[in-house]
């Protein structure tokens, strides 16, 4: 069975590695880093029934023999799905969204108890304001919240056990119907979200990115949360409109928010690029980390090994898992 393992993500040396040691059947890997490298790209693709990838383009060379395309990642936004030949199956991965649930209860924390900016003036100024004894501005606190998540998927339930836990009230948005609620007391439907958004002091993005996701959150959606809230992407950063977002943070029209996933990326020409067009790093009320939300060793040992499990599960001929679709 060969196996391409293509692109900056399922192609990196320590993935491709980790991966290849965790398969147990018997399979010939090739491992292609740059897509841009046509001459390996070429024979990679023509000859592999497997592709572990995060990227598909519609200008990739023929994959006559491929069944089964594997994402070592959970969004497929990149992924040309129309350009694939049909019968081609789709699987992403999960095991990472527990540590991105840990991840949106800690800036959840963070931010209501501006530990970040108290921490620092401490550290630097000395400043005491920051505490009983400094007689400075308090600070919130995250009991009683309302919670509101939009994508109810395995992220966003993993996000509501951890805040109704903290005491929080959690409600949900979903693009599909969602028959147990877990720990959301409401769900409403995606084309509800008016509805919902004005009820929460923390507005959470888990969704996926697709066309009825795209800038879902623009300028009257903000306009419609409190002015206290705070908002949370770990989802895709075009589900948020980027110059809503920023003029809405400029000018304190909501709490504050942290961010995790960008709309610009390192490149090779550009390794240092920033995540954005707008200066959110200017911003005081804006937590920003480079989209590391799950990077923990152990979602990447979930993940890696539920790639690997798979993979052998192709081979043997089993049922796969976390299927999304088949073209």
């Amino acid at each position: 069975m060969k196996v391409s393992f293509v692109g900056n993500f399922g192609a990196r040396p320590e993935v491709a590695k980790a991966i290849l040691g965790k398969v147990t059947e018997k399979i010939e890997p090739t491992i292609l880093y740059d897509i841009g490298d046509t001459q390996r790209l070429i024979p990679a693709l023509a000859e592999a029934e497997i592709v572990v990838s995060h990227i598909w383009k519609s200008d990739f060379p023929e994959a006559p023999r491929l069944k089964f395309l594997q994402s070592p990642a959970a969004g497929l936004d990149l992924i040309d799905v129309p350009s694939l030949r049909p019968g081609v199956t789709i699987c992403n991965v999960d095991g990472h969204e527990q540590a991105i649930a840990e991840y949106v209860l800690m800036t959840m924390l963070a931010l209501s108890h501006k530990l970040i900016d108290i921490a620092t003036a401490f550290r630097e100024k000395g400043s005491w304001l920051g505490g009983g004894a400094g007689g400075g501005p308090l600070h919130g606190e995250i009991l009683d919240k309302t919670v509101g998540i939009v994508g109810y998927g395995k992220i966003g339930r993993e996000v509501a056990k951890r805040a109704a836990a903290f005491g929080c009230t959690v409600i949900a948005a979903n693009r599909s119907p969602i028959a147990d609620k877990g720990e959301a007391s409401e769900i409403y439907p995606l084309g509800e979200l008016d509805r919902m958004l004005p009820r929460c002091d923390f507005v959470v993005i888990a969704a996926g990115l697709g066309p009825e996701t795209r800038n879902l959150i623009d300028a009257g959606r903000l306009a419609l949360m409190k002015p206290t809230a705070l908002l949370i992407n770990i989802g895709r950063a075009p589900i948020t409109d980027e110059a809503a977002l920023f003029a809405a943070l400029r000018d304190n029209k909501i709490g504050g928010a942290a961010l995790d996933v960008w709309w610009r990326y390192p490149t090779p020409a550009e390794p240092l690029n920033r995540p954005s067009q707008f200066p959110f790093h200017e911003l005081p009320n804006v937590l920003m980390t480079p989209h590391c939300s799950s990077a923990t060793v152990e979602a990447r040992d979930r993940r890696l090994s539920g790639v690997a499990r798979n993979i052998d599960r192709f081979v043997r001929g089993e049922p796969l898992r976390n299927v999304v679709l088949t073209t």
